[in-house]
């Protein structure tokens, strides 16, 4: 197959083709391949014979890169293509069939050795809940009904409406852990929300999303991996991507549960006084404050901010092209801006169990980092209370009832805990 449309090149072109392929072949080789003798090929390129037919310049063709093809047709080398320029090739092929089937012939043809497997992610829209909402409401009694969609639309927030195995069956795994009841209605709710929505568009991800998760029934035989601080450490300085490294410290150094750091915004974060303000409140969550180490807070400013706002810099317009040429997706350009992470949930967790299997020989739960730090706080003989109230582990409730009646603390009390035992990876 050409990997170029020949039609539309001028003479000039065509013959730069050709000059290339024996520039970087040679003049027999070339000949042969594309099945003219050595004097009938010289006179193409001496010019002798203007009018070069189409299909010797489309099997010349097929002897250069799409590199050198492009540079020969279009002037353009790989270093020029920045995202923005990747997303309007997306954006066209999208909106035309001819381009789409032969942008993905050729990138198949050229990159199908990266391309381990397809893409098991799925981006949940607008549509697709009011789809299920609608589906549900005439399938189900109205209380049931209710609380599919209740238990969805929090699964789907926690998750950022992006649905891949991996993602999923943590997400089961952690709510299990924290509540059996609610983590059974969330898992039927995702089941169901497949099933009726997702498999009908993506039989093959539906599949693969469907099965990467169980109802949970029984007690959770999973079993925390806590590592031990000198192991945290190694990881942390095997993690080569300034995002994830920044992602994984907090982990460690507050116990914080992934979704929570995930969804802190840099407004959230107080480095003058190195306090985090997590504000979230659940039916099974009240996460209070937790605190920043000081040579956090130093590597934080010097090192991670300047990264985390060159990252912005360089895909915010990308992302202001894919969020119009999309929007039904829902994307918020200002909300991804005020996060303290900006970066692709899958990214930072490949970056870290890359780290994890070069220190260990393989990989443990990123959830496992919340066992890591109550372990070592316990270790270092810290009140349950104490490290509960760091951790967001008290209900709401049982928290009221212990700040009026049993237990007062101030912030300053509170950051002292935290300065003298909570674990440090700087």
């Amino acid at each position: 197959m050409s990997k170029i449309n020949v039609e539309k090149l001028d003479d000039q072109k065509k013959l730069s083709i050709l000059r290339k392929a024996v520039e970087k072949h040679g003049l027999s080789y070339v000949s042969r391949f594309i099945g003219v003798d050595r004097s009938t090929l010289n006179r193409y390129l001496n010019g002798k014979i203007q009018r070069i037919p189409q299909e010797i310049v489309e099997k010349a063709s097929e002897l250069l890169t799409v590199d050198e093809l492009s540079d020969v047709v279009y002037g353009l080398r790989s270093t020029d293509v920045d995202p923005t320029t990747a997303i309007s090739v997306i954006i066209k092929a999208k909106k035309d069939e001819g381009f789409r089937n032969f942008f993905l012939s050729l990138l198949w043809q050229e990159l199908g050795d990266y391309i381990k497997e397809p893409s098991n992610s799925y981006l949940v829209t607008k549509d697709d809940i009011e789809l299920f909402e609608k589906i549900v409401r005439n399938e189900k009694s109205r209380k049931t009904a209710e609380e599919r969609i209740n238990y969805l639309r929090r699964a789907l927030a926690d998750l950022d409406y992006e649905l891949t195995p991996t993602k999923l069956k943590e997400y089961i795994l952690d709510l299990s852990e924290e509540s059996k009841g609610r983590a059974e209605h969330t898992a039927k709710a995702l089941k169901l929300f497949i099933k009726e929505v997702v498999k009908p568009k993506s039989p093959r991800i539906a599949r693969e999303l469907h099965d990467s998760f169980k109802i949970p029934k029984t007690k959770p035989s999973h079993k925390p991996y806590i590592p031990e601080i000198t192991t945290v450490k190694q990881i942390f300085n095997n993690i080569k991507d300034i995002g994830a490294k920044a992602f994984f410290l907090l982990l460690a150094e507050t116990g914080l549960r992934v979704g929570e750091v995930l969804s802190l915004k840099l407004e959230q974060v107080d480095f003058e006084h190195r306090i985090i303000h997590v504000n979230k409140i659940s039916e099974t969550k009240r996460a209070y404050i937790t605190f920043l180490h000081e040579s956090t807070v130093k590597w934080l400013k010097e090192v991670y901010l300047s990264y985390r706002e060159e990252f912005i810099k360089k895909y915010e317009s990308s992302l202001r092209k894919l969020a119009e040429a999309n929007p039904t997706q829902g994307i918020n350009i200002e909300e991804w801006k005020a996060k303290l992470f900006p970066f692709r949930e899958d990214s930072l967790r490949v970056e870290i169990k890359e780290a994890m299997r070069k220190v260990l020989g393989k990989e443990f739960r990123l959830y496992d980092m919340r066992a890591f730090f109550t372990s070592y706080m316990i270790k270092q003989k810290v009140p349950g209370t104490i490290v509960n109230l760091l951790q967001g582990r008290a209900p709401p409730q049982e928290f009221r009832i212990m700040e009026e009646n049993y237990f007062v603390i101030s912030e300053i009390e509170l950051r002292e805990w935290y300065d003298k035992y909570a674990p440090r990876l700087l």
